[in-house]
Parts: C-alpha cells; structure tokens; sequence
C-alpha cells in the first residue's frame, strides 16, 4: 500500500517539478535577452553620440589647415569675426591674432546645404569702432559673377548677422571696408539630411579665440576689467550648456617693434583656439556667446 501511495505522489509532483523548471528557464531566458537588448540598446545611443561629434575636426586640425568642414548633421555655425579682423593682410599682419585663421575661423568653410551660417563680429572697437560688412559671392557662377550672393550688412561688435543659407557653390568672404586675407566657403550637395540624434535640439558648432593664461592687464582703455582667458571661458562654457570640443594653443609674436614681441591689443602673444558645439536654442546661444566676446580682453 506505501509503495503504491508514493508512487501516486511521484506521478503528481514530476509533472510540477518539470513545470517550475521550464518556468524558471523561460524567466531566466527573458531577463537574459533584455538584458542583451537594453545593453545593445546603450551601445548604439554611445555610438551615435559619438559619430554626432566625430566627424567634426580639431581645433589643431583647424589652425594648421585652416579649414573646417562639418558633417551634415550640423543645423547652424557660427563664424567668429576675429579681433583686429579689420587690419591690413598685406601690411599689417603682427597686428593680428595669429596669421592662421586670422580674420574668421576658419578661413575656408565646408558645409552642407542646408546647414545655416551666422557671422559674429568679435573685432574689439577700443579705441576706434570697426565695424564690418561681409560679401559673401558665388564664384562659380558666370553669368552674375561679382554680384553679391549675401551680405551680412554693417556688424557692430558683439552684433550677429541674421541666420542664412547658401545653394549649393563656392563662395568668397571679402570686407567691404577693410584689406583682409579673403575667406571660402564651399557648400555641398547633401544627400543625407540635416538630421541629428537629438530630435528638436539642433546641433550648433562655431570657433572662439582666448589669450591662454591669464593677461597682466585686464583692463581694456575705458578702464572696465575683463576676465576672459581660457581658465574662465572652459568654466564659463560648461556652467552655461556649451560644450567644448577641442583646444589648441599657438603662440604669434611678429611685432618686431614692440616691447613684448606682439600687439599690445592682443594683450599676449599666446591663444587657445576653442571649437565648441551647443544644443541650445540658436538665440540663447548667441547671446552667450556675445556675453564671452564681451568678457574677452582684447582691446
């Protein structure tokens, strides 16, 4: 009779134990395979991360060659008007910031159609204001060549252009006051979109200059002290959202007549080229960047 009763026992409780296994075996295969999934899943957002900002070159790349092309996926770029961008190439060279990228960063321009460009005049107007006004004209173009594609009309310091697009061509960059070493800019056709990872954040990449240490003298010639160096500005640039991709520091002392070997409104003869991307809407980042032109200590 005992041995009946147990093997009664085992017939019910087999079939359980064998249902609990492949439950347990179901249960540990579905959390595995999230796992997996949530795992893959971080690896790609890692790597579009980092192809959002891989493709954009670096600043010492920049300052060498002088040129700067942006993947597609870049919605606006901001090009700096450099201080002292008003002085003469030809003859007063050892007056600028450097003899690379010297009037805007960069020189030479590559971009996507599709991508808008914003013109930023960082040309200090101590003791004298020099305003600007860009031509932008498309050189292939035969039949209206010379005649203007865009002008940025008259730029006063810290003042923006409005934001614009160019077909696709190659265009030169001339001043209309000033004798100054010409910029390019060459649009490509774009087959792939001004898409990027972000959805609604558009991605915003532009250049900036900054003494690299600290200057002796703050001050500009109205008395009013400015903190820029790059110290401050990495600082500044990550409390307010901007991020900083690359640095590259040069030295440009050419001023043979001066005590220190460059341009006393300069205030050194060391720089830091900053390339830097923002997600920000586009008017709050230009008016954090024309808070930076202000901080910065050329005169």
């Amino acid at each position: 009779m005992a041995s009946s009763i147990n093997s009664n026992i085992n017939i019910i409780y087999f079939p359980v134990f064998l249902a609990i296994i492949s439950l347990s075996v179901l249960i540990f295969w579905s959390n595995t395979n999230n796992g997996n999934l949530i795992f893959i899943s971080a690896q790609e957002n890692a790597s579009d991360v980092t192809k959002h900002y891989s493709n954009i070159p670096s600043a010492e790349s920049v300052h060498t060659t002088e040129i700067l092309k942006l993947p597609a996926n870049v919605d606006t770029f901001v090009m700096l008007i450099v201080n002292e961008a008003h002085e003469s190439w030809k003859e007063e060279q050892h007056k600028l910031i450097t003899d690379k990228n010297a009037y805007f960063i960069p020189t030479n321009l590559v971009i996507y159609k599709g991508t808008k460009l914003v013109f930023l005049d960082a040309d200090a107007p101590w003791d004298t204001p020099h305003p600007h006004d860009l031509e932008l004209v498309n050189v292939n173009n035969r039949e209206n060549s010379g005649a203007s594609s865009f002008s940025t009309g008259t730029l006063d310091y810290t003042n923006t252009s409005e934001p614009f697009t160019l077909p696709v061509g190659n265009y030169s960059i001339t001043d209309k006051d000033y004798e100054i070493k010409g910029g390019t800019i060459n649009v490509l056709e774009n087959n792939q979109g001004n898409s990027n990872i972000s959805g609604n954040n558009k991605l915003i990449v532009g250049g900036f200059y900054t003494p690299t240490n600290q200057v002796k003298d703050t001050k500009d010639n109205d008395g009013n002290s400015h903190p820029g160096s790059l110290a401050y500005y990495e600082q500044a640039f990550n409390e307010n959202g901007i991020k900083i991709l690359s640095e590259y520091n040069f030295t440009y002392s050419k001023c043979d007549y001066c005590p220190e070997g460059y341009w006393p409104d300069n205030k050194s003869g060391n720089h830091t080229l900053i390339i830097f991307s923002s997600e920000q809407p586009l008017d709050q980042t230009l008016e954090i960047l024309k808070t930076f032109v202000k901080d910065n200590v050329y005169i």
